[in-house]
């Protein structure tokens, strides 16, 4: 096991480097980006970022806390957040005229529209109707506000400063992590008994370490797809490399197998994608020496068990135990289940562990609050999204920057669905990543329905990748 003077040397030789030669001119590219980005900004991003900030956890409550006070300081300041966005979005549609509900009820949105009105009906049949009434309404604000995002922009270049925008705060959230480790080193790293010693963790805003690690899968996927599908050979070469080692070290330390596999799963997209042969090659042959080398290979297996012994990996953590109770609690309401996001109270309360959010599984979680209705419609979007973005990626009549977006799209949507094996977010408030994905795979149906000519000539334009976005926009709009 690497104690934490080990970890902290491994640690501080990279960053030293780091700031030395690569931080200086990654911090000029950032600038430029960021802001090019603000530039393009508008009123459905600063809505996206209330949704972000209305997803902070700040502390802890059990089923039996939430029972006793339903809507305490920090529920409210939740409520307080997304009730703005909706208030915003009512007046907005109003004045504005905008096709929310055409936009809403439309492709890949649809469906998550009606996942989101059964949940809200289950509210009829819930075995805690109030709390099932206000997450299902979460859930329905966060719909809307995607589709009005689609029935507002005009282009995929538009629509990319979302995805941009999203990246930015889930960076954002992973420095607040790391500046944790300073502020508040004993909860930020808390004791592991695997190869590394510590397992990093949020504290202000808190975020598990499995949260930690989806972060960082994402940004790792999303940074090695900008280096390897990169216009010229020195654009944000700096830039995404310091996010590149950053991303990964903070998945090393995070210890997340699910969010490794992930990142794996995407990577490897982005190389079959991008037809890098000779890298595809050597890494498949490193993999190779890795594993035949008996001690690299046991560090590894060492490091993937995290200490854990033998019953305790079969089980998956624990995470099987709650899923035999919660298919039970399934077989007892097979069709319209229990009432949505009631599994803490159906199945984790009975198995002691009602102070966590949900059974990590998107798929049985769905199950058990609103049954075969509910899954219909979230199993088909994944569907839908990935034969969306996996059609693109070959499509190279559209031009290379739509299809690099695809791209890094499928990539992170590889990363979303491996962990949505593990974890709810795909169908809890607020799932800003996946609906990111989701709603750009359905703005691209929609493209690919009146794709006019002039339309694939913009594209192949593109945004000005170091010149600024705006520039790139602008040259769109042109066109």
């Amino acid at each position: 096991m690497i104690d934490q003077v080990g970890w902290l040397t491994a640690l501080i030789i990279p960053v030293i480097f780091a700031c030395a030669f690569i931080v200086p001119s990654s911090l000029r590219q950032a600038v430029v980006r960021f802001r090019a980005l603000g530039q393009q900004l508008t009123w459905w991003h600063v809505l996206w970022l209330l949704i972000f900030m209305s997803g902070f956890t700040f502390r802890v409550r059990d089923a039996q806390d939430i029972r006793n006070t339903a809507v305490d300081s920090w529920a409210l300041y939740r409520i307080t957040l997304v009730g703005v966005t909706a208030l915003y979005l009512v007046i907005y549609v109003t004045v504005k005229r905008l096709p929310l509900l055409r936009s809403m009820f439309r492709g890949l949105i649809a469906l998550l529209a009606i996942y989101a009105l059964i949940s809200v009906a289950s509210t009829l049949w819930s075995v805690y109707p109030i709390w099932t009434l206000y997450r299902s309404t979460e859930y329905l604000v966060d719909v809307a506000l995607l589709a009005a995002v689609l029935a507002t922009v005009e282009s995929e270049t538009a629509y990319k400063t979302l995805l941009d925008w999203t990246w930015t705060f889930d960076g954002l959230l992973l420095a607040s992590v790391w500046l944790g480790t300073i502020a508040w080193p004993s909860d930020a790293l808390q004791s592991s008994n695997g190869l590394l010693s510590v397992q990093l963790n949020g504290v202000m805003p808190q975020i598990s370490a499995n949260g930690v690690g989806e972060l960082s899968a994402i940004i790792a996927v999303v940074t090695s797809s900008r280096l390897l599908l990169r216009r010229s050979p020195r654009c944000g070469r700096a830039f995404y490399s310091l996010l590149l080692v950053l991303s990964l070290s903070t998945m090393l330390f995070a210890q997340t197998r699910s969010a490794i596999l992930g990142f794996l799963s995407g990577f490897a997209l982005v190389l079959y994608f991008s037809k890098r042969r000779v890298l595809v090659t050597l890494l498949i042959a490193g993999i190779i020496l890795f594993v035949s080398l008996g001690q690299l290979g046991g560090l590894a297996e060492e490091y993937m068990r995290r200490g854990q012994s033998d019953e305790a990996v079969k089980s998956l953590s624990g995470r099987v135990e709650w899923w035999e109770a919660a298919w039970d609690v399934a077989k007892d309401h097979p069709w319209l289940g229990a009432g949505a996001c009631t599994s803490r109270f159906t199945v984790l309360a009975s198995q002691g562990y009602g102070d966590v959010s949900g059974i990590h599984n998107t798929y049985l979680e769905t199950l058990v609050g609103v049954g075969v209705a509910g899954l219909l419609p979230i199993a088909a979007v994944l569907i839908a999204s990935w034969k969306i973005l996996w059609g693109l990626c070959w499509q190279h009549r559209w031009g290379s920057w739509p299809r690099h977006l695809a791209i890094e799209a499928i990539a992170v949507l590889a990363v979303i669905t491996c962990r949505s094996f593990f974890t709810n977010s795909v169908v809890l408030h607020p799932s800003l990543e996946s609906f990111a994905i989701l709603g750009y795979a359905e703005l691209l149906r929609r493209s690919i329905k009146q794709l006019p000519s002039y339309q694939t000539t913009a594209m192949r334009r593109g945004p000005a990748e170091c010149g600024g976005a705006s520039a790139g926009l602008k040259a769109y709009s042109r066109s």
